[in-house]
């Protein structure tokens, strides 16, 4: 290689250099100033923890609280239910031992009928007068047979019984024996008003309707029943003198059955109440 040859050489490697160099040296420097690292979050306070925790544990409790009081609701919806299960088997028990009897030869109808009611339990209320007058005892007089209409009209007014629709069936009652006063089953139609009145807490009503029994059917096998009810209702009014004087008056006067045991358990109660 000739001497011009290799100055040439040399001379294009050193132009080559310096643009290159010069190309890295006009691309400025990063700033180290602006990279700056992200900013760190906060460490909550110990107090704010504290009154997180103690919030989360009040909305537990009261989550607990909440099915306690539903699991509370749901027994007693259920206690209800059977309740009013007991109540309408008590009046279908009552009305077949009723039929029963009245289907006895008027020979054999000397024993009144029996049957302590449904509502032998209704919360207490004031007092109030009762009928002072009760019918001598006499004994049950033959009974009729009803005539279809009455039987139909008379089994629509118990079906609302059983239903629990008290007041619609205490309606149909009052109607029946408005337009039957003297038919075969005037007088259970007049029980059944006082026995609706009585479950619905109107005890002015049930005593004024339960004595319709006993003075306007003095015969009627319900006179009994009337009679027990009487002095249910008057204990539920706190009238605990009249209430025993009546209660006693059922045991003396038809001994050794159903009602004058039912009479004589509630005299026992009273007794241990010192009513």
């Amino acid at each position: 290689m000739t001497t011009r040859r290799l100055l040439s050489l040399l001379l294009a490697g050193a132009t080559t250099g310096v643009i290159i160099g010069g190309a890295f040296a006009a691309e400025p420097a990063p700033d180290r100033r602006a990279v700056r690292p992200a900013p760190s979050v906060p460490a909550a306070a110990p107090g704010r923890n504290d009154a997180v925790l103690e919030l989360l544990s009040d909305i537990e409790e009261l989550k607990s609280q909440l099915r306690q009081l539903r699991g509370q609701i749901e027994t007693q919806e259920y206690q209800l239910e059977q309740l009013k299960n007991a109540q309408r088997q008590s009046l279908l028990d009552l009305d077949r031992r009723l039929r029963e009897l009245e289907r006895r030869p008027a020979a054999a109808a000397g024993s009144p009928g029996a049957g302590d009611s449904i509502s032998a339990a209704a919360p207490a209320a004031g007092a109030v007068n009762a009928p002072q007058s009760v019918a001598t005892t006499a004994p049950p007089a033959a009974r009729g047979v009803p005539s279809a209409t009455e039987q139909q009209q008379y089994d629509a007014a118990f079906a609302l019984m059983k239903q629990g629709l008290y007041q619609q069936a205490a309606t149909r009652f009052r109607d029946f024996v408005a337009k039957n006063p003297k038919g075969a089953l005037a007088d259970n139609a007049q029980y059944w008003i006082g026995e609706a009145a009585y479950v619905m807490r109107d005890f002015r009503s049930a005593l004024d309707e339960f004595g319709k029994v006993v003075n306007v059917y003095p015969q009627s096998l319900k006179v009994a029943d009337a009679l027990l009810k009487i002095g249910y209702t008057h204990y539920e009014l706190a009238a605990y003198d009249r209430a025993r004087e009546t209660l006693n008056q059922v045991v003396a006067r038809y001994p050794n059955t159903a009602v004058a045991k039912s009479a004589q358990l509630r005299l026992e109660r009273m007794a241990k109440e010192g009513n």
